[in-house]
């Protein structure tokens, strides 16, 4: 069992991690927490490389919880920092529109968020990383924090 485990670990330490190539899609999908409403995150995204370090995407957060519902549909930049070929901190902002639902309440308007996370390539077409995004949305009155604890791309 041993011997297999190692020879897997070596298997993936010798390929070939990185990026997909200029006009690629990445699809990727996150679990997490926003804070601030308190609720439970889901966040799928879809994003096109435009360079090797920087993606154009979009992205949703749909936070649930007893409390209410929290939408928001974001258009991203994302810039990858770095030359390291497995892990690399990744910075993201964008611009959409956030839909806030409570039980007696609801509220419409704009959405701001700006982000910083880190990706771990485990091959060439597959990351796994975590990010953290501050959120201003004004139907909500405030800041809030959205953690997508695990985040999984993958090059379509």
């Amino acid at each position: 069992m041993q011997r297999c485990l190692a020879v897997v670990l070596l298997f993936v330490s010798l390929s070939a991690f990185g990026r997909g190539q200029k006009g690629d899609w990445i699809a990727g999908g996150g679990f997490g927490l926003t804070m601030g409403p308190t609720l439970v995150l889901l966040s799928p995204e879809l994003e096109y490389i435009y360079k090797h370090n920087m993606t154009f995407g979009g992205l949703i957060q749909m936070g649930f919880g007893d409390g209410g519902v929290l939408f928001t549909s974001t258009g991203t930049v994302r810039y990858l920092i770095g030359t390291h070929p497995r892990v690399r901190p990744t910075f993201e902002g964008g611009l959409g529109l956030a839909v806030a639902s409570g039980v007696t309440t609801s509220s419409f308007g704009i959405h701001i968020l700006a982000g910083m996370g880190l990706d771990y390539f485990i091959d060439k077409d597959m990351s796994v990383g975590t990010m953290v995004r501050l959120n201003f949305a004004p139907p909500l009155k405030a800041f809030f924090l959205s953690w997508p604890i695990i985040v999984v791309r993958y090059n379509l």
